[in-house]
């Protein structure tokens, strides 16, 4: 500090030299706290303690359905063996949890009745704002696209009976990646095979060993009647635009930069993340997007369009964000704008769309009783 107020032997540039350097200093150790505090919260998912919530709440919901019991005694019984939290959740389906800190949680569903239902009934009639609805925890992205495939397997593959008993996101892709080193239907690839290609395009049924980016300005096509499934990350970068369907066995990233702008024109399965810069314009009217992600959606400013979203929680702070069709989240909705009904949706397209027109889920009539076949969700952090 002497040195600072002394008048001699340190000229003016000198003082703002130091000042600046200071200051830089204090930014970026801000920005490091910041970064750090992040890097905590993303790694709980890479902890001790994550690891054994995890596998407490699976082996509950696999003695549960080798038992097939649902009755009170009983789950008590088994909440203390566990050291889980078996509750109520809704007419016969139960929310089984385990701590991982103080403050958060894995949590999965089980019911043991479940009945077809139409997924524009139960979902995509609504835009999610509705003071009655509420989604049900078993319709999940695994769940969606699980009831899609052996429609897709009937209509390219007849001679393949199809897999129908999915626990999970990551045993679907099992399941393709299986038929695609087989070469039973699916054909494997890799990420250079579709990042290479001066039109990015998946010709085929094609399977991609590996993450994908996908270059500036290029823009990826999945042709009609088909799907992508890529096991890793998918980032689009600036002025670039998804046509067709895509099964994602982790995060989606779509990056934006001044005055670039971007597209979807398809439907998207993630098993992490979804993040899209701003600038970004959804579907059509015509051909609607659709985005589920196993994990979180996160929307930056001025981004339009015919879009239905499906996700733990989904933010979109910034206010030049209008979407047409409906947002629909397990915990938290964050957006300004109200979402517009879609009043021209058809569900005659839902096939083009990758969408199932019917999905399992637990059944809301108490006659029904809580027998019959058991179905669970994957564990989740929730909080």
């Amino acid at each position: 500090m002497n040195l600072l107020k002394s008048r001699k032997g340190m000229s003016l540039p000198t003082v703002l030299g130091i000042v600046a350097f200071v200051l830089g200093t204090t930014a970026t150790l801000l920005s490091y706290v910041f970064f750090q505090s992040k890097l905590i919260n993303i790694s709980i998912e890479e902890t001790e303690a994550y690891e054994n919530a995890v596998q407490q709440v699976d082996a509950t919901l696999k003695i549960i359905s080798r038992d097939q019991l649902l009755d009170e005694v009983y789950l008590n019984n088994l909440e203390i063996y566990m050291g889980v939290s078996i509750e109520l959740y809704s007419t016969n389906l139960w929310s089984v949890s385990s701590m991982v800190n103080n403050t958060k949680l894995v949590t999965s569903y089980i019911t043991g009745s479940v009945t077809a239902v139409s997924t524009y009934d139960t979902i995509f009639q609504n835009t999610g704002e509705e003071p009655t609805f509420e989604l049900n925890p078993l319709i999940t992205p695994a769940n969606l696209v699980s009831s899609y495939l052996p429609k897709y397997m009937e209509t390219n593959f007849p001679w393949i009976t199809p897999e129908t008993e999915f626990t999970d996101f990551q045993s679907v892709i099992d399941y393709i990646r299986l038929l695609a080193l087989d070469s039973n239907g699916f054909s494997i690839y890799y990420p250079s095979d579709l990042q290479n290609q001066t039109n990015p395009t998946a010709l085929s049924h094609w399977y991609i060993d590996g993450s994908v980016v996908i270059p500036n300005g290029k823009n990826l096509t999945i042709p009609e009647n088909r799907l992508l499934v890529i096991d890793g990350d998918l980032t689009m970068n600036r002025n670039s635009t998804i046509y067709g369907n895509v099964v994602v066995n982790g995060n989606v990233l779509v990056n934006g930069q001044g005055n670039s702008t971007q597209g979807l024109q398809g439907t998207i399965y993630a098993n992490g993340n979804v993040e899209f810069a701003k600038n970004l314009t959804l579907g059509t009217a015509e051909r609607p997007s659709f985005v589920f992600s196993e994990q979180d959606i996160i929307l930056d400013n001025n981004i339009t369009g015919y879009g239905y979203f499906l996700s733990q929680n989904f933010t979109a702070r910034q206010g030049n964000i209008y979407i047409t069709g409906g947002v629909y989240t397990v915990y938290n909705t964050t957006i300004q704008k109200d979402v517009t009904d879609n009043t021209t949706l058809n569900t005659e397209e839902f096939y083009d769309y990758a969408i199932p027109i019917i999905i399992e889920v637990e059944s809301t009539d108490p006659e029904t009783g809580v027998t019959g076949d058991f179905k669970y969700t994957s564990p989740k952090i929730s909080s």
